[in-house]
């Protein structure tokens, strides 16, 4: 798989859980599921930082 696949993958998972979070703000759970798309939409930035600099 190659890192623009592989971005994209993670891109539209964490993706999917900022939709579902926000849809579910009004609960309990929702927050920490938009946190965890945030957290994670970070981390795509954190592995394509990782992996160019890996390659050269």
């Amino acid at each position: 798989m190659t890192l623009l696949q592989t971005t994209l993958l993670m891109l539209a998972a964490s993706c999917t859980l900022l939709l579902v979070g926000f849809s579910a703000r009004e609960s309990r759970w929702g927050p920490a599921l938009m946190m965890l798309g945030i957290v994670g939409t970070l981390m795509i930035v954190a592995y394509a930082i990782y992996e160019n600099s890996r390659m050269g």
